[in-house]
């Protein structure tokens, strides 16, 4: 071993320099993705705690397995979860020739077909999107929210009265008007209530066990023997969704034969022609607004229906959100009241699964093509270091502080990320402050409700059912 001295004369005349250097980065260990661990039990008792505990079942593998863990539910399919922030950013932004979404949606499929937005990926996708931002951003962004006011107004006034109620419905028939302002804009169709009813029975299936098989991709002879058997919904679901085609059908008719066009995503989507100069084929049309009657409905009902559950059940914190609309000069309470429930209850608790179409390397490990990286907004959202005391709905977190963009993930992101975030925070807060001023909430249960998959989200059970009793300070006011 040679003296200090000697070692610093080298390292002078540069003789017998390190071979390390140690200012560069050091490589990244790279491990192939089936090192990565994971439960070994068996596919259906994996299926079976996937289906009956899930978040119980995720906190468990995140703590037996760290931030990342194979699941292996599905025959042939590796499924991976990701909680990791930077991982999670990797994803997201990972080139769109290496993760597709559209692939993994086949759950979806009954409801959005397989020609939307929901379903494209690469060139097709980019093209799509930036055609359909014209419908959610600048003049039709204030379109939408000027006519939610009146929607929310409208829908709060007819609601029961000091009588049980089934939240969930009551709030799915609003959040569908506005997404009819979404997609249709000023022209309403003259088969809206038909259409409105339709869409509302068509969705029935997700209250039961079947809403996220993938059904359209049964056989005929699997779909005869399970449309005869009682407690599926797929008799009424099959019977339903023709008519709900045939009356969207009318509408876009309807729009063309008038020929108002404007913002509205109808009136997009009639604008846009391909390559060939060919416009987008009927059930283009009928897939696009499918998309956005489901997709842009159900999560924003479930966030609203929860903060009805939490406020409901804690007077401190309704005094509080109380005072400030009261007072009318702030909407910080609010707004962060709006980002907890988006956190505590995440309506998509993970994310849409991305489909590996090309090796990708993210945070040290090799993924190969056909396997689902999966980033989780529950696990990410209830993790104690981040959020402290994660099980509790404190708004007070978000006071002062924007959540984090990789941390906080209820509208996904990258590339995919939910194109009417904006209007469903500005929903919820609408109808928030609506109900609030005019209601006293009066939860019909003495246990707080427990989280039940309604379809692709996570709601209250039963709802929450909920007494609207009217409030003697708004009478006051009016």
């Amino acid at each position: 071993m040679n003296p200090p001295e000697a070692n610093e004369a080298a390292v002078e005349d540069g003789a017998g320099r390190c071979p390390v250097h140690h200012a560069a980065p050091q490589q990244e260990t790279v491990i192939p993705s089936s090192q990565v661990p994971g439960p070994t039990m068996g596919q259906r008792e994996q299926m079976a705690q996937w289906a009956g505990r899930r978040t119980d079942f995720l906190n468990e593998c995140k703590r037996l397995y760290g931030p990342r863990f194979r699941l292996g539910f599905l025959p042939g399919v590796d499924f991976f979860v990701l909680t990791d922030p930077d991982e999670v950013r990797a994803v997201y932004q990972a080139p769109r020739t290496s993760l597709h979404c559209g692939t993994s949606n086949g759950a979806l499929e009954k409801f959005f077909g397989n020609t939307g937005l929901a379903f494209l990926d690469e060139d097709e996708h980019l093209a799509r999107r930036k055609a359909l931002t014209r419908s959610f951003k600048g003049a039709a962004f204030s379109r939408i929210t000027e006519a939610v006011e009146q929607i929310t107004v409208d829908a709060v006034a007819g609601w029961p009265r000091d009588e049980v109620a089934d939240m969930h419905p009551l709030v799915h028939r609003w959040a569908m008007n506005v997404i009819r302002e979404v997609v249709f804009g000023k022209v309403t169709p003259t088969c809206w209530p038909q259409l409105l009813d339709a869409l509302m029975d068509l969705l029935e299936i997700n209250t039961y066990p079947t809403a996220m098989l993938m059904i359209d991709r049964w056989s005929p002879a699997k779909k005869r023997l399970m449309k005869r058997r009682p407690g599926t919904g797929l008799k009424d679901f099959w019977r339903n969704r023709p008519r709900v085609d045939a009356l969207i059908a009318q509408a876009i008719a309807e729009r063309v034969e008038l020929g108002e066009l404007d913002n509205d995503m109808l009136s997009v989507l009639l604008g846009i022609v391909g390559e060939d100069g060919s416009p987008l084929s009927g059930q283009e049309l009928r897939d696009e607004i499918m998309t956005m009657f489901v997709a842009g409905t159900v999560t924003t009902v479930s966030a609203v229906c929860w903060s009805v559950e939490h406020f409901s059940r804690d007077t401190e914190r309704l005094a509080r959100l109380r005072a400030e609309i009261d007072e009318g000069t702030s909407e910080e309470y609010l707004t962060a009241a709006v980002h907890e429930v988006l956190r505590l209850n995440p309506p998509l608790p993970n994310n849409l699964a991305r489909k590996v179409m090309e090796p990708i390397v993210i945070g040290g490990v090799r993924y190969e093509p056909g396997q689902l990286l999966v980033p989780s907004a529950e696990l990410m959202n209830n993790d104690p270091e981040r959020y402290p005391e994660p099980e509790k709905y404190l708004p007070e977190r978000f006071l002062g502080k924007q959540p984090g963009q990789y941390t906080w993930i209820p509208f996904g992101g990258g590339h995919t990320r939910c194109m009417g975030d904006r209007i469903a925070i500005h929903e919820i807060k609408v109808m928030l402050r609506e109900l609030i001023t005019h209601v006293d909430l009066e939860p019909a249960g003495a246990e707080p409700a427990k989280a039940v998959p309604r379809g692709p989200v996570v709601v209250p059970q039963h709802g929450p059912r909920m007494v609207l009793r009217p409030r003697a300070a708004a009478a006051v006011a009016n």
